[in-house]
């Protein structure tokens, strides 16, 4: 017999595959025009052999460094079930001069982090880090500082600020962001790595709710 938690993961994916309606399969000779752009929330799209369901679609729009002035560049993130697995995965899509997508690897807390001397490090450290362009080492890997910005994070009808640190590795295929959330008050601080994915390695099935 499964345990309880095989059987709600099994639910899960079942529910959502019932979701997926014959009339809304993207034919085949229209997928080559699409890409994760196209993806709304129950969408359903294939990447190095696994199907992925959009559970949602949220999206961070650049701010000015005071979250006052809103610069209408976004970036946009779904959050996905890969019916494969039962696994939650988050991939992120932004355009600027072309479309590039990245792929949630890790999920990190500061304890995972050291400075270039190996002392730890901790959100008291992330302006200064920042301002002298510096590298954060996680598990001996080096992740040098790329941008900070501002956003303004839409959930539904809710908005929340995140202030951004990004880092990645000298060949550029692993990234580091460290995100700061205000909104409740109190910082709270979402730390991660992603790598790049090829757009054309993403297939579309069903574009969704767009």
């Amino acid at each position: 017999m499964l345990d309880i938690a095989t059987q709600k993961s099994f639910q899960e994916r079942l529910n959502a595959i019932r979701t997926l309606e014959k009339d809304k399969l993207v034919p085949e000779q229209e997928k080559v025009q699409l890409t994760i752009k196209d993806a709304g929330i129950h969408s359903f799209f294939s990447y190095l052999g696994n199907t992925y369901f959009t559970k949602s679609l949220d999206k961070y729009e650049e701010t000015s460094d005071d979250f006052k002035k809103k610069k209408g560049y976004f970036v946009y993130e779904l959050t996905c079930l890969c019916l494969e697995t039962g696994q939650t995965a988050n991939f992120e899509w932004e355009f600027d001069d072309e479309l590039e997508v990245y792929m949630t690897l890790e999920r990190l807390s500061f304890r995972n982090l050291k400075d270039d001397v190996g002392e730890s490090i901790d959100e008291d450290d992330l302006d200064q880090i920042a301002d002298d362009k510096d590298v954060i080492i996680i598990n001996g890997e080096k992740f040098w500082y790329e941008d900070d910005w501002a956003s303004v994070y839409y959930r539904g009808n809710r908005e929340e600020k995140v202030y951004m640190y990004e880092f990645e590795t000298e060949s550029g295929n692993k990234f580091l962001t460290i995100e700061e959330w205000s909104g409740s008050g109190k910082d709270e601080y979402q730390i991660y790595t992603s790598s790049p994915v090829d757009p054309n390695s993403m297939s579309i099935i069903s574009k969704g709710d767009l």
